[in-house]
């Protein structure tokens, strides 16, 4: 959310001045067609990531599976005898709530302020809906023109118009005239779609200002829409002199506009060349496509892969747990490397062992701290008469709270009544970075045992770890 939030802002603005520099002034209509562009564009470029396009589609697999199907025997409560060939310290107490983070934090904040906004556009709409119900209206062709006598602002929403009484029948053809083409172009429909957007990115800048344009756009359009029935220059620029005030309806178009200066500067402003023209448009729809690839890319490289070390238990001169003549660290090995194949763009799977060697735990510790990874997972295979998922962390750990929402999200996807969240003081669960254990199903029965060393049950099972990390990599 923070990385796409900067990015936004940063194509928007872009676009904002692409606009500036190549597109206002020059064309009216198409200023507006390329307002909504940018809009559009410079909000939605850094979700949808170009290359996706290059990319070839995976192949979907079967994830949905439940442990009990898997492993056979009785749940019963993990004891501190289980793990001992781990060489760690024991402490397994129940775990505690997770700690509000910082993320969470954000997110409250995010949903208030926003909250704040849809009730202010809901406001607005009831105010205008108000307005018309109450309001006699004179028709008018397919407008409803309501003339009111308490010196009220002159605005148009779709084809309502609300016009201040004015004795002068050239003046109030001026104004109807002006509100006619506001709601013949359908500009209500742009700013409703502006104040939707407001509502949830209202911490872009960008399109602030670019709200002002669009309605300065609008006042614009009626304003050539005005010259075009053939009414003088001068006579109009008077009447929007003599009409400009501060006030303004947020979802009405209202000729009270106060940017009158630009607006008369506008009337008496010559059109440049058709030349000159199509090179501007061309120039803006250039660089315009040239932000949106930016923002894509940029979007990509700011969002890079969930890295998890995995940390394949035992090896060599270590052998793990034994289960007729089947050795655990020969499983373990087989599961991450099956596990590591299903690598993708968003989740990248490293082995810190990837072949039957033996790396004492204070050395596993130091490659886990100076790993760029986000993650260390430890695998291993549960021991002893006793079924079911077990999940550790460190609550010493400076990642804590984050190792335990983890091992929470690790040990659920496997659906075992029998699963449980442990607190656990071993040394490879030091690192300051997220690091989980987990202990996989029952190796202690011979059913249990030959399903582990087969290629089916190795590949369940590491299709499931993926499922859930692949949940955590786009939780972040």
């Amino acid at each position: 959310m923070i990385a796409y939030s900067i990015i936004s802002i940063l194509s928007l603005s872009l676009c904002y001045f692409i606009y500036l520099a190549f597109v206002k002034a020059k064309n009216h209509h198409f200023s507006r067609l390329f307002l909504l562009l940018i809009l559009f564009g410079g909000l939605s470029a850094p979700l949808l990531p170009i290359s996706n396009l290059f990319e070839n589609n995976l192949q979907s697999v079967n994830l949905d599976f439940n442990a009990e199907d898997i492993f056979a025997g009785h749940s019963r409560e993990l004891t501190i005898e289980a793990s001992n060939h781990l060489n760690s310290e024991q402490t397994l107490i129940p775990s505690e709530e997770n700690k509000p983070n910082s993320l969470t934090i954000l997110s409250i904040i995010f949903g208030l302020i926003t909250s704040i906004f849809i009730l202010r556009f809901t406001r607005s709409l009831l105010l205008i809906y108000r307005k018309i119900k109450v309001s006699n209206f004179e028709k008018h062709g397919k407008y409803r023109v309501f003339i009111s006598k308490s010196n009220e602002e002159s605005f148009s929403f779709f084809n309502y118009i609300f016009i201040e009484d004015e004795r002068n029948k050239t003046t109030l053809e001026y104004i109807l005239t002006h509100e006619k083409a506001h709601a013949d172009q359908l500009h209500s429909v742009d700013l409703i779609i502006v104040e939707v957007l407001l509502c949830f990115f209202w911490f872009n800048p960008a399109l602030w200002l670019l709200k002002k344009e669009i309605i300065q756009n609008h006042e614009f359009l009626a304003d050539e829409a005005v010259l075009k029935k053939g009414f003088g220059k001068n006579d109009y620029a008077s009447t929007i002199f003599n009409f400009c005030r501060a006030k303004q309806t947020s979802l009405a178009s209202s000729f009270s506009f106060i940017n009158t200066k630009k607006r008369i500067t506008m009337i008496y402003k010559h059109h440049p060349s058709k030349l000159k023209l199509f090179l501007n448009l061309f120039s803006a729809f250039s660089l315009f496509a040239s932000v949106l690839v930016f923002s894509s890319f940029a979007a990509e490289r700011s969002d890079p892969k969930f890295v998890v070390l995995l940390d394949t238990g035992h090896g060599g001169i270590d052998p793990g747990n034994l289960q007729h003549g089947i050795q655990e660290k020969d499983i373990n090995l087989k599961i991450a490397s099956t596990l590591q194949k299903l690598s993708d763009r968003d989740v990248e799977i490293r082995l810190l062992r990837d072949e039957d060697e033996f790396i004492d735990l204070k050395h596993r510790l130091e490659i886990a701290k100076t790993s760029s990874a986000d993650l260390l997972l430890s695998f291993h295979l549960g021991a002893g008469n006793k079924n079911g998922v077990q999940g550790f962390y460190n609550p010493e750990s400076s990642s804590a709270a984050a190792s335990k929402e983890i091992a929470e999200d690790l040990v659920s996807v496997f659906k075992d009544k029998a699963s449980k969240i442990n607190e656990g003081k071993f040394i490879i669960l030091q690192s300051k970075k997220p690091s989980v254990l987990l202990e996989v199903g029952d190796f202690a029965s011979n059913e249990n045992s030959n399903y582990f060393n087969s290629e089916l049950g190795q590949q369940k099972i590491a299709e499931k770890i993926f499922k859930s990390l692949k949940t955590i990599a786009e939780n972040r």
